[in-house]
């Protein structure tokens, strides 16, 4: 892939929705699974991909969000322990 194709705006666009489409599912879905709250997830995700941005100097474009693989885990101490185990108040 050639560095123009790359750069061209229409494909930035339909690759920032898909990611967006992608990135959504996940930082919402994975919340709410586990009984937690969406809007702290996409907070935290926020303030974490604007950190890593300062941090790398924008050099690497990523966003930082949930992960279905913290799932089982989260799930299970949010039964045993309950909501404030997590995080959440």
């Amino acid at each position: 892939m050639s560095a123009s194709t790359i750069n061209d705006p229409a494909r930035r666009v339909v690759l920032g929705l898909q990611h967006s489409v992608a990135m959504f599912g996940a930082t919402v879905l994975v919340p709410i699974l586990v009984g937690l709250s969406p809007s702290v997830a996409l907070f935290g995700a926020g303030v974490a991909t604007l950190i890593f941005h300062l941090l790398t100097r924008g050099q690497v474009p990523i966003f930082l969000g949930s992960s279905f693989a913290f799932i089982a885990p989260t799930a299970l101490v949010v039964k045993e322990f309950g909501p404030a185990a997590a995080g959440e108040a």
